[in-house]
């Protein structure tokens, strides 16, 4: 199947999720199905479907003559045959529950057409488990959105073992046709985002354990600090905005004086600065730059952290 013939998705699971998934495909164009087992369910995605495009007209990211047109493509229902009936995508957003979701992706199997891609949002479980129980898992692919999934941009794509390329390729691309940007990545426990996000998360507490500050303290310099810079430049490219030496030291001080595994430096960094591959300043690091775009990165950096600042401090005073 292409992605040019997919009319129809539905989203499995009206919870905490599913209703800004749902959104995110009727803004641009698709009829969804938007499928729970509980009534209570429904009338509460509803809601927050409605407070969701509420805001998005507010922020003058919808215009109010659409909002018409996008809540008629959201068919809420407790049907599952008729959910799926017409359906070439579907997306699994219920609770992190391994037998839940395995029963969802079997169900999937017996009533949706074999072409039909059938993906999960789960945060961190395997595919080939989740999958375990369909005829076909080789039209199974995790699709892991982040809150709120109607804005945030990125979607992990998670192969499992028994996942087609053609699969693959198919939930980017829509991905991509929805205003998203898909990444794909290998199985790994928690992916990208989660893996990342726990480990910031844990240092933040160890600190704050040690007595070294407050909860306050910490998320205001988080939000005061690199948290303004990550949106135009990530952790690796800012490595080498910094300079791959200096993060080098870094990781050598504090290793030297807590010991901790985490600062143990790493091997990949300290055979670039070996190489002499330090990053902006030496034209090379992990990315390889040119002098326009060193000063255009430097730019962003800047302008991103003027504009972030700006609308922050004007959300507070009003």
């Amino acid at each position: 199947m292409q992605v040019e013939a997919i009319k129809r998705v539905a989203v499995v699971g009206m919870g905490i999720m599913g209703p800004d998934i749902a959104l995110a495909f009727a803004v641009r164009g698709y009829e969804v199905a938007a499928l729970d087992t509980q009534a209570k369910s429904l009338e509460n995605a509803k809601r927050r479907l409605d407070a969701n495009i509420e805001l998005l007209v507010e922020e003058g990211a919808m215009k109010p003559e659409n909002v018409k047109s996008v809540s008629s493509r959201i068919d809420f229902t407790l049907d599952w045959e008729a959910a799926m009936n017409g359906t070439h995508y579907v997306t699994e957003a219920v609770p992190e529950n391994l037998e839940i979701k395995r029963e969802v992706f079997r169900q999937c199997d017996e009533f949706c057409h074999r072409e039909t891609v059938v993906a999960s949002n789960t945060s961190s479980m395997s595919m080939d488990e989740i999958s375990s129980l369909m005829k076909h898992p080789e039209r199974a692919v995790v699709t892991h959105w982040f809150i709120p999934a109607h804005l945030m941009p990125v979607v992990e794509v998670v192969p499992g073992r028994k996942t087609s390329q053609s699969t693959v390729e198919l939930a980017s691309g829509l991905l991509v046709g929805i205003g998203k940007r898909p990444v794909v990545c290998k199985e790994h426990p928690a992916f990208i985002h989660n893996y990342i996000q726990a480990a910031m998360f844990r240092a933040a507490l160890t600190l704050v354990e040690k007595g070294i500050c407050s909860p306050k303290d910490v998320d205001t310099v988080i939000q005061n600090g690199f948290a303004l810079r990550l949106a135009s430049i990530g952790p690796i490219r800012m490595a080498d905005y910094a300079g791959l030496d200096t993060s080098l030291n870094l990781f050598r001080y504090v290793h030297g004086k807590t010991g901790e595994d985490g600062f143990k430096p790493p091997k990949t960094l300290e055979d670039l600065v070996e190489k002499g591959e330090l990053g902006m300043k030496t034209g090379k690091g992990f990315y390889t730059y040119s002098t326009r775009e060193v000063e255009q990165l430097r730019k962003l950096a800047d302008v991103t952290v003027l504009k972030i600042k700006k609308t922050v401090e004007n959300l507070e005073t009003t």
